[in-house]
């Protein structure tokens, strides 16, 4: 199963004439990756901000975005 893996993820990635990597590979890794990364660490900030009593954070995402994405938000982190 790890080797039908392995040779599926190569075939999709690797571009077999060149032997160079899809630019598939590199927006993946780089925009999707790089953006969860920044979502986790900015949800991870403001959910600091509100343990040490900082209540404005949660105000600012009810009043922008409002309850149903608070709600999302933290169901996705925890």
């Amino acid at each position: 199963m790890t080797t039908f893996l392995l040779n599926f993820l190569y075939a999709v990635g690797i571009d077999k004439s060149t032997r160079e990597p899809r630019r598939a590979v590199f927006f993946l890794l780089y925009y999707v990756i790089g953006f969860f990364v920044t979502f986790i660490v900015a949800t991870m900030v403001l959910l600091c901000l509100e343990v040490y009593d900082f209540p404005f954070a949660r105000n600012l995402i009810y009043r922008q975005l409002g309850e149903p994405v608070l709600f999302a938000l933290e169901a996705v982190l925890f």
